[in-house]
Parts: structure tokens; C-alpha cells; sequence
């Protein structure tokens, strides 16, 4: 099975009031599993001018934000560069992101086969900066559908992602969403479905929840793949 496990950073808990800060999302293939350092890897942060939302959420972010606002004030592409370099992301506008995750998620085969189409080989199409051809956003894109991974992605992440420009034009989620969660329940002591660190003890994973989007998806394939 290929999946895409995808963690968000957001500034509070509340879709409608709140702003997703950062994308991370990470495709595994369960029949042919890679070296953990060499999984294709997204790290997108959107830059904005103004943050909302929570003082906890602010706070937990408080790294993230500063990236943002040292990448918002530089002033040549080196620093913005040197911004991404540090950060280990790359800056979006908030309406370039979910272009961005989709050729992402194209050049790693995920989505339709476009080349089978005609229509996506004669000019509707866009280039990247490396030189990589994607086909063009349209109304006519046939949507890409993803088998999700994520803790609490069903309930929490997917209600932010859904509200980003294009994304509903672009992706549609399968209803079955691969939590880890249920996967390490102490069915006989627990009160709820463990936490993502709970989880990670558990498995026997060193490390703390980071909070950093693309370390977290990393998170979720590396606690599923103990079960496979």
C-alpha cells in the first residue's frame, strides 16, 4: 500500500478561527519500504503577516513563527534561502501550498496516471524551478485521492486542510484514514486512544513529539511500520 502521512502545525484547535502554519507529509510504500532518510519528504510553511488563534498554540509554535517572520523580512533569495535552509522547509502563500503538496505528491506517484490523457500533454501544463513538468491546475484536473496517515488526522487535520484555497479542487481524502493510535491500546488499562508519544514509547521509539510537522508524519510511518 502507498500512503501519505501528513502533519499539520496549526495556531489553535478551532478551523474557523485558527491558521494552519505548516504542512508536513511524508510517502511510504508498504510494499517496497525505503531507508527512513531517503522517504519523499514536504515540508511547506505559509507565510503570513498576521498570526491568530491560541496563546497555547502560539506558544507550542513559537519557532515556527519566528521562521516565518525571519523569512517574511528578508531581504535578498539568499537570506530567504539561507531562512529555508535553516528551517528545513520551503515558504508559500497560502494559495500556492496545495499546488505545491500536489506536485509533491505527483512526482512521487501519487495521483492518476495524467500521461494517460492527451489533454495534460499538449501545453496544460507547468514547470517548477528544477525543470520538473506538472500538469496545470484546471477545472478539468482530475482530482488526486490520498490514503492518509496521522494522529487524530480524521478529526483535526483534514478540517484545516480542507479550508486551504484548492484544496477540495485538487485532493479528496479516503474515508479510511491509517491512525497508529489504535494499533497500541492497552485495551485492558487505558482510558482513551494514546497519544502520538504515548504511541511512540510504546514502539519503543526514542524522541519527543517535536511539534515539527514533517518530523511527526515521519512519526506515524515509523509506528506503523512496526506492524508491517
Amino acid at each position: 500500500m502507498k500512503y501519505i502521512s501528513i502533519d499539520i502545525e496549526t495556531t489553535g484547535l478551532d478551523p474557523k478561527t485558527c491558521q494552519t502554519l505548516s504542512i508536513g507529509a511524508v510517502i511510504e510504500d508498504s510494499n517496497n519500504p525505503l531507508p527512513f532518510d531517503e522517504l519523499p519528504k514536504f515540508h511547506g510553511v505559509i507565510k503570513r503577516k498576521n498570526i491568530s488563534g491560541s496563546i497555547f498554540a502560539i506558544n507550542l509554535n513559537k519557532d515556527l513563527i519566528e521562521a516565518i517572520k525571519d523569512y517574511s523580512v528578508a531581504k535578498t533569495d539568499d537570506l530567504k534561502e539561507e531562512c529555508e535552509t535553516s528551517f528545513g522547509c520551503k515558504f508559500y502563500d497560502e494559495d500556492q501550498i496545495v499546488e505545491a503538496l500536489f506536485q509533491f505528491c505527483y512526482i512521487n506517484g501519487i495521483g492518476p496516471n495524467y500521461e494517460d490523457n492527451q489533454e495534460f500533454l499538449d501545453g496544460m501544463r507547468v514547470m517548477d524551478g528544477k525543470g520538473n513538468s506538472f500538469p496545470a491546475i484546471t477545472s478539468k484536473l482530475p482530482k488526486t485521492y490520498l490514503t492518509c496517515a496521522g494522529k487524530n488526522f480524521a478529526s483535526f487535520d483534514k478540517k484545516f486542510l480542507e479550508l486551504l484555497p484548492r484544496w477540495k479542487q485538487v485532493f479528496s481524502i479516503r474515508s479510511r484514514v491509517l491512525d497508529p493510535g489504535i494499533l497500541f491500546v492497552d485495551w485492558k488499562n487505558d482510558e482513551a486512544v494514546p497519544s502520538l508519544f504515548e504511541c511512540k514509547q510504546r514502539a519503543n521509539i526514542n524522541g519527543v513529539v517535536t511539534h515539527n510537522a514533517v518530523e511527526d508524519a515521519m512519526d506515524v510511518v515509523m509506528l506503523l511500520r512496526t506492524k508491517y
